[in-house]
């Protein structure tokens, strides 16, 4: 029987509109080579763009994937890594995996004591894979993560899509850009609160309920 690898990513983490995405796919250890051949990589050097088309290209390979949108309320009352980590938990438990690896979300002085908890929470799920592994980069040097990655990030992008739709363009919702700028900032001047799809702790969203705004 063909070992199952499981990839686990992010996309959104430091966005301050719209969800985080979390994303998990499955693939045979045998056709990991053929993944990358197909094209699977840190999907941040693959073009906006281009994406969807190398998504759907790997699909042949791919015995599973799911997808877990964590939306801005509970962001706002629970840490990203512990959000991340119950995402990771839930898609191992679907999906059932002999080897799980997992792009890490802390430091690599945190990572032990995150697989300790990530390994045991599976455990309780009655899911612990054979073999976990989290390291930084993992989307850059594992073609599984890197399939994961753009897994996440199409789903991100059409989500995204779908908010601009309804509330208005506020680019990618990314601190640093200027459309999601001007989008919260003309919304607080409109209904004198933050939007819905906001991160509200988050810094930038906490500087536009002061009065000495500076943008």
């Amino acid at each position: 029987m063909a070992v199952k690898v499981l990839g686990i990513d992010e996309a959104g983490r430091g966005a301050l509109l719209g969800p985080l995405v979390v994303a998990g796919v499955l693939v045979a250890e045998e056709d990991l080579g053929r993944l990358r051949e197909a094209g699977a990589f840190d999907s941040k050097g693959i073009p906006r763009e281009k994406r969807k088309e190398v998504l759907l290209g790997l699909r042949g390979l791919l015995l599973g994937a799911r997808v877990r949108l964590i939306d801005p309320r509970e962001i706002d009352e629970k840490s990203l890594t512990e959000l991340e980590l119950t995402a990771a938990v839930e898609i191992v438990r679907r999906l059932r995996p002999q080897v799980l690896v997992l792009d890490a979300p802390v430091s690599p002085r945190a990572i032990p004591g995150l697989v300790e908890r990530l390994r045991s929470r599976c455990a309780l799920a009655g899911a612990e894979p054979g073999e976990t592994i989290v390291v930084p980069k993992a989307d850059r040097d594992f073609p599984v993560v890197g399939a994961a990655s753009l897994l996440a990030k199409v789903t991100r992008d059409a989500y995204v899509m779908y908010l601009r739709r309804r509330y208005g363009d506020f680019g990618w919702g990314y601190p640093a850009e200027e459309a999601a700028v001007r989008f919260l900032r003309a919304w607080w001047e409109r209904h004198g609160e933050l939007p819905p799809i906001c991160r509200r702790k988050w810094a930038t969203a906490r500087r536009l309920l002061t009065p000495e705004l500076e943008l």
